[in-house]
């Protein structure tokens, strides 16, 4: 479907990292997700029905972080191993969505390896920390460290989803645990405390590629004042989503506006 493939790519630190590749346009379009609780493994089928609006005019490559444990991770070093995959894949000047947590990671990929990045989208995410993005952390490790995944997801969605949304979700909870297949605790555990290194407001002005900033107005982790403020440093676009909250990124518009983007050269 969409000529969908599941990579898996040999770092040079010894790790490896999985990767979902799929569509056949001339342009190259990577995304990088937020922190998850499952493993991308074998996802390449799902991921190219999801984001089918893209397959016709760009490959599309979304990457995960490296598998295994990364204890001591930071957005740094998952920045640098994102620079190694993409460039094991052959990806130079690619069109770049990073989301929440993927959006922290880009920020570092664009001003480390500004030749990886042509253009940018940064969704629903931030360049530093504050008390209600450590609240909601703390919690999902806390959690994490008991090994109680079944409460990491139901936390997470808390954050993630509108009240109006988590009335479904709440519905669906059990049939998601039951049929997903979740990477350890542990692991999401490193990656979620790879987030209290992000402070990077400073750093903004080494992006000089075209940006675009989208925000959500009932966002309870990254808040619509962290994506406003990350465009005010870069002088570019901002638009934030009225009636989304975090997970803003899965909505049609959200798509639609990247599509548009990265289209438009």
């Amino acid at each position: 479907m969409y000529g969908a493939k599941n990579l898996t790519i040999d770092l040079p630190c010894g790790a490896q990292m999985y990767c979902a590749r799929f569509g056949r346009g001339t342009k190259t379009l990577v995304m990088i997700p937020g922190l998850n609780t499952a493993d991308m493994q074998g996802s390449a089928g799902r991921l190219a029905y999801f984001y089918r609006r893209f397959a016709k005019d760009f490959t599309v490559f979304i990457f995960d972080r490296r598998s295994g444990r990364d204890e001591g991770a930071s957005i740094k070093s998952m920045a640098d191993d994102l620079a190694a995959a993409m460039q094991s894949c052959g990806i130079d000047g690619a069109y770049v969505l990073g989301v929440s947590q993927g959006g922290m990671i880009a920020q570092y990929l664009a001003q480390d390896y500004p030749q990886l990045v042509k253009k940018l989208v940064l969704g629903v995410t931030a360049a530093r920390t504050d008390p209600l993005m450590l609240q909601a952390l703390d919690e999902w490790i806390g959690l994490a460290e008991k090994d109680d995944i079944k409460g990491v997801v139901t936390a997470s969605y808390k954050y993630m989803y509108t009240q109006k949304q988590m009335k479904k979700y709440k519905l669906m909870l059990p049939v998601i645990m039951r049929f997903t297949r979740f990477m350890s605790t542990q692991r999401f555990a490193d990656h979620a405390r790879a987030i209290y290194t992000m402070d990077g407001v400073e750093r903004l002005k080494l992006i000089k590629c075209p940006t675009l900033v989208l925000g959500a107005a009932q966002d309870r982790i990254t808040t619509p004042e962290a994506s406003k403020e990350i465009a005010q440093h870069l002088k570019c676009k901002c638009f934030i989503f009225a009636h989304e909250g975090h997970a803003a990124y899965l909505c049609r518009q959200f798509n639609k506006m990247v599509y548009d983007f990265f289209s438009n050269d």
